[in-house]
Formats: structure tokens, C-alpha cells, sequence
């Protein structure tokens, strides 16, 4: 570097020296402070901090569990945060001369808000465990002057303060009260987040959307809250807990994920529609149990699904999945499924007649009868689509004789390839053989095929065919042939 004169180059030099000099400077007051701090009364309080210092290390972050919606984003389950009140009586900053001052206003608020103690009971809750900590901070001081290293249980430090879990509505009221209107460490208040699972449509479709536990860390105990438990719950995350000075810090390792949300396909108009209508049939014939389900037909979406069991005379609620695990005889609904299974095999024509004469017939020593068969009246002959009309019983038995009286098992393979007992997986748990249809099967040793069976089976008996297969069958009908399968998530 050239300069231009004697003079500028001393202003330079002057320059740097002043930066190095502020530089000693300063680096000499850092160290007066770090000395000030390390032998002065100063230095001493926070050393008593630090070895105050508590860490409790991996506690859980729990997720907020995933909403269930209706296919228009109403709610059909979601969660809701709650928390428990308790009371640390060993907060640093509680002042019993502040406890005794504030106890009877703080007590007649408690009571007031909750109703679920009198003024007197929670005022001798405070007052009580505040004497209870007292008697355990002696007996920790007698301990040490006696020189023993025995521990004394710290009763006092979580106490329940108000029975139930509360909202954080009321969170933000109790917050107001005397005494617990200041910082944690001097009320001592503690509010325990937890999360609870709420339905706003109460009752509608609980069988379908499920429950969880008690526990909401177990997850789905039914429903869709099983079925889709993995994407509901979320992933926990990890914290670290910290006191200092009395307050407690949260320094969060691992972050929670949230649990995804379900929208589902059902609408909760018709859902509630659909209720009301079978609730209002079974209570009309004093039924067992019953199910509905509405399903759009084009595309599979199930709008309405509802299962009802009767618990009581005249009272029915949701308990079963019948929809899905009635197994039972599916009775005349089968009929169809015969005619279509004898006119894709050629055996018979839409106008093909069979003579049902007084409504009965005799076959193999049994007799088939058809629901008029009381009246005498001779109605001679049915063709196929009549037979479907007044449901005969008779024209069903023949169609199934004529076409595979000599080879049942085309009948049972027939159908097995129209999807009526394919084991396909819901959207909703099931156990066991829920969920799949029994097809009685000439080949089958456990349940010998008899001389009737085939008969029987042509209008729904001898065989189980749980509802939602029916559903199936009869959608694919209205949907030009083709099949869906109905679900209830999208």
C-alpha cells in the first residue's frame, strides 16, 4: 500500500490503535463480570438455580387425533381439548399468607363455576394440603439434620383440584379467580391438556364412525375409528420437561403429527332421514333388529348407513354392523339372483311360464308353498317376470330345477362369479365371517347337499347373504350390470 504522505499514514495507524485498545477494553469488563458472577452472592444465586434445575427427559407429546367428516365437511367426530386442574403445593412461589388471604373467595368461585364441591369442602382442600406440605417440608429439614438420606414423599405436589376435566372455555374463567389469576409458580395451578373425543350428531351413524378408548392413547376400539386408526392417530412427538426457579418449560425434541382427517361418503341428512324412517318401522312391528344403507348407484358412495338392535321394548340404538354381518336367510331378495343366473346360462327366457296352480307344488316329498296358497284360488300359469312380481315361490323352484336340477354346482359357480362371495375388505372392522356370504356348495362334506337343498336355496333359504351383498347385486342391476363395490371412506 502506497501513501500519498507521512500525515496519513500516523491518522491510519491511530485509527487501528484506538480499535485494539476498545478491544482490551472490553474483553477486560467481560472478564470482571464472568469473576463478579463466579465469587460474588450473585455468582451463588444462580449456582442454586442450576443445581435447582429439574429435567425430566421423553415425556410424550401427544397428536391431535384426525376429524371424521361427513362428504360435505360437517363433523362427525372430532377432538376436543380438556384439562385436568391440579395443584403443585410446592411451587417456589406459593405464599401461604396469600393461600389463607384468597382461599374463601378462591373457594366460593370453585364452587360456583363447577358445583361439584361446596365452598367449605374446596377451601379445606387448599388449606389442608398446603399444612400437609408444610408437615413434609419438616419432616425433609428433620431428616437432614439427623443426617439420614430417607426421602419423603412429596404428597402434595399434584393434587386434583376440580373433579372433571374441563374446556378451555372454563380454562380461561378459572384463570380469573383470586389466587389462581397469577403465574403458575406462585398459584401453583397446573392445567393437564388431554384430549377427548366428541361427536356433534350424537347418535348419528356411531356405529359406522366408531369409538376409541377411554385411554386415547390406545386409539379405535370400533367402526371407522378402528378401521383407520394408523392415519387418525398421528405419530407422538418427544419433550423434555424443565424447572427453573419454579416455572416448568417445555423444549420440544421430537414435534407430534397431528393425525390425518377422513372425510367419509355419508351425507348427514339422509344418514338421519334413513334413521328415523327404520327406527320408526321397527318400532312398528316390534322387530329385533334392522338395518338401512343408501348408496349411490354410479358410483358406490354409501350416503346413509344405520344399524339398529333393540335394546328395550320400543327402543332401539345403534349396536351391531348388520349391515355388514346379519347372516341370515336373505329370503325373496335371492330371487332375482336365481332368474339371473338360469338367463345368463340360456335355461330360460323373460316369458317362459310355469304352472303354480293353488300355490302349492310337491317336491321330493316337501312342499313349496307361495304366500296364497290359503285362498284356493288356481292362478294357473306365471311367466318368469310374473313369477318375480307376486314373488313365487313355486316359479323360482322350477326355474332352478329346469336349468340345474342335473348340475348344481353350475348354480353355486354361477353365483360365485356374479361377486356374492368374494371376500372383500370393508370399510369398517369386522370379525370372523362377517362381512362374507355362506353358499351352500354340493361338494361341501360339512353340510351335505340334500335332495331339497337346490329348491330351497332358488328363494333365499339354505343359504346366508349378508346385506351389503344384496346391496351390491341389486346396485349392479340399476348400474347396467356393472358391479360396485360400496365404501363409505374416500
Amino acid at each position: 500500500m502506497m501513501f500519498k504522505s507521512t500525515n496519513e499514514k500516523k491518522t491510519i495507524l491511530n485509527r487501528y490503535g484506538f480499535v485494539v485498545v476498545m478491544m482490551i477494553i472490553i474483553g477486560v469488563l467481560i472478564l470482571l463480570s464472568a469473576a463478579k458472577i463466579v465469587f460474588t452472592p450473585e455468582g451463588k444465586k444462580w449456582r442454586e438455580v442450576g443445581e435447582k434445575e429439574t429435567v425430566i427427559r421423553d415425556r410424550v407429546i401427544l397428536p391431535t387425533r384426525g376429524n371424521i367428516f361427513t362428504y360435505d365437511g360437517k363433523l362427525l367426530a372430532s377432538s376436543e381439548p380438556l384439562y385436568g386442574i391440579y395443584m403443585d403445593f410446592w411451587a417456589d412461589g406459593m405464599s401461604k399468607d396469600s393461600l389463607v388471604k384468597y382461599a374463601e373467595p378462591l373457594s366460593k368461585g370453585l364452587s360456583a363455576m363447577f358445583g361439584d364441591r361446596t365452598a367449605g369442602q374446596y377451601r379445606s382442600i387448599l388449606l389442608n394440603n398446603f399444612k400437609k406440605r408444610e408437615d413434609e417440608e419438616n419432616q425433609i429439614q428433620s431428616n437432614k439434620a439427623k443426617g439420614s438420606d430417607k426421602k419423603v414423599k412429596k404428597q402434595t405436589r399434584y393434587v386434583r383440584l376440580v373433579k372433571r376435566d374441563i374446556s378451555y372455555v372454563e380454562l380461561k374463567e378459572i384463570r380469573k379467580l383470586p389466587f389462581l389469576n397469577q403465574r403458575s409458580n406462585r398459584s401453583g395451578m397446573i392445567a393437564e391438556e388431554k384430549n377427548a373425543r366428541k361427536k356433534p350428531f350424537g347418535s348419528l351413524a356411531t356405529r359406522t364412525v366408531g369409538s376409541i378408548y377411554k385411554d386415547m392413547s390406545k386409539g379405535g376400539s370400533s367402526g371407522l375409528e378402528l378401521k383407520f386408526d394408523s392415519l387418525l392417530s398421528g405419530i407422538p412427538g418427544v419433550k423434555n420437561r424443565q424447572k427453573i426457579q419454579g416455572k416448568w418449560m417445555d423444549v420440544v425434541e421430537i414435534p407430534a403429527q397431528d393425525g390425518y382427517d377422513i372425510v367419509t361418503t355419508l351425507d348427514a341428512d339422509i344418514q338421519d332421514i334413513s334413521e328415523r324412517a327404520l327406527r320408526n318401522k321397527l318400532i312398528e312391528i316390534d322387530a329385533e333388529s334392522g338395518c338401512a344403507v343408501i348408496m349411490e348407484v354410479k358410483t358406490g358412495e354409501i350416503k346413509g348407513i344405520v344399524n339398529l338392535d333393540r335394546i328395550s321394548k320400543g327402543v332401539y340404538a345403534e349396536g351391531n354392523p348388520n349391515v355388514f354381518s346379519y347372516m341370515n336367510e336373505p329370503g325373496s331378495t335371492f330371487k332375482p339372483i336365481t332368474v339371473l343366473a338360469a338367463l345368463e346360462d340360456g335355461a330360460i327366457h323373460p316369458t317362459d311360464s310355469f304352472h303354480v296352480g293353488t300355490g302349492l307344488y310337491s317336491h321330493n316329498r316337501r312342499v313349496v308353498r307361495d304366500h296364497y296358497w290359503t285362498q284356493g284360488r288356481d292362478r294357473g300359469y306365471l311367466t318368469v317376470q310374473e313369477g318375480i312380481e307376486v314373488s313365487s315361490n313355486i316359479v323360482m323352484t322350477k326355474i332352478a330345477l329346469k336349468a340345474y336340477e342335473n348340475q348344481p354346482r353350475k348354480f353355486t359357480e354361477r353365483i360365485e362369479n356374479m361377486g356374492l362371495t368374494k371376500s372383500l375388505k370393508w370399510d369398517v372392522p369386522l370379525k370372523g365371517i362377517e362381512g362374507t356370504s355362506q353358499i351352500r356348495h354340493p361338494d361341501d362334506k360339512t353340510n351335505p347337499w340334500s335332495k331339497t337343498t337346490l329348491a330351497w336355496m332358488s328363494f333365499g333359504y339354505e343359504t346366508q347373504v349378508p346385506p351389503i351383498f344384496l346391496l351390491m347385486f341389486y346396485n349392479a342391476l340399476a348400474n347396467k350390470g356393472r358391479m360396485l363395490k360400496p365404501f363409505i371412506a374416500k
